[in-house]
């Protein structure tokens, strides 16, 4: 690990968008936030996942890095713990949406196809990579805009567009 304020000088060069610096600090960090991911998820694929969203925070989010004698370190941690209590909420939220389904679905059995490709369509969201699963909750669920999607993830609205319509291609591919 580098000394203290070394991760100072890294977060700046990050700033000015220096992926090296990016991969200095991965570099130097990751084997604690994978450890850390790891305790809270018990699952390699899981820790993986949250690996991977703490240091693309990392990466959007460079100028709110909070360091703590000069380490980056503290900030990922949090940033890493608050992934997971989100995926924990998401998957309650998710939990909560096909149990109201099934509950209607009971009271009306001609709609038991529905249900089964509605599973079918939340389970292929869950299964999709990060951000693209995050774009199919902002837009497709919840009605974001393609620009506020964009502006929040920090990538144009084509990329929006584009993973969208893989992510839609996907999910028909899944439910059927």
């Amino acid at each position: 690990m580098r000394e203290p304020g070394g991760h100072e000088s890294l977060v700046n060069q990050i700033g000015r968008g220096s992926e090296p610096a990016f991969d200095a600090l991965y570099a130097g960090t990751a084997p604690a936030v994978a450890r850390f991911a790891w305790s809270l998820t018990g699952t390699r694929d899981a820790a993986e996942e949250l690996l991977q969203e703490t240091f693309l925070t990392a990466w959007r989010k460079h100028g709110s890095i909070q360091l703590v004698n000069g380490s980056a370190l503290p900030w990922l941690l949090v940033t890493c713990r608050n992934h997971a209590r989100n995926h924990v909420r998401r998957e309650i939220r998710q939990r909560e949406l096909l149990e109201r389904h099934d509950q209607s679905v009971a009271a009306d059995p001609i709609n038991g196809e529905a249900a089964t490709q509605l599973r079918a369509a939340l389970d292929s969201i869950r299964s999709l990579p990060e951000v693209d699963r995050l774009l199919c909750e902002w837009c497709l669920l919840q009605g974001y805009s393609y620009r506020e999607a964009a502006q929040r993830l920090a990538i144009s609205e084509a990329s929006v567009g584009k993973r969208l319509h893989r992510s839609r291609q996907q999910i028909r591919r899944d439910s059927h």
